[in-house]
């Protein structure tokens, strides 16, 4: 996913799926509150509960 994707779901409830370090898929529930590249480590999706880099995430699905 990028970072214009991403922007759609900008203070949004969403569910977000990504694969952790083993590889094993993820779902949490999060409140979007910012996209942002970070250096170093590549584009983040900013929530409440978590940051998630944007390379890991599988699917974003909207709970409102």
């Amino acid at each position: 996913m990028q970072i214009p994707e991403a922007k759609q779901y900008l203070g949004r409830h969403c569910a977000v799926t990504f694969r952790d370090r083993r590889g094993d898929e993820i779902t949490k529930n999060l409140h979007v509150h910012d996209v942002q590249f970070v250096p170093l480590y590549g584009a983040y999706l900013i929530g409440d509960i978590e940051d998630v880099c944007l390379d890991r995430v599988t699917s974003i699905n909207t709970l409102e």
